[in-house]
């Protein structure tokens, strides 16, 4: 079995679940929510803190996303056996 397909633990599941969760939700809050405020808190250009922002808030929603992705699929019965 190769490291990649071996099983998760399942504190090590749970742990990634809570961690990518929070990460979203998080990530949400302050990126969404207080986006106008952050960037003029910057003092940069508008058009430029705006675009570093919303990249700012995908990284960490698709982070949040891959961390309970990876989480559900590390299971030892959502894995694909091979022969």
């Amino acid at each position: 079995m190769t490291r990649a397909s071996a099983p998760m633990a399942m504190v090590t599941r749970v742990l990634l679940m809570v961690g990518g969760a929070l990460g979203i939700v998080l990530g949400a809050i302050a990126l969404f929510f207080w986006h106008t405020r952050i960037v003029e808190l910057t003092g940069g250009p508008r058009l430029v803190s705006g675009i570093g922002f919303r990249l700012a808030e995908a990284a960490v929603l698709y982070g949040g996303s891959w961390l309970c992705v990876r989480a559900w699929n590390g299971g030892p019965g959502n894995r694909e056996e091979t022969a």
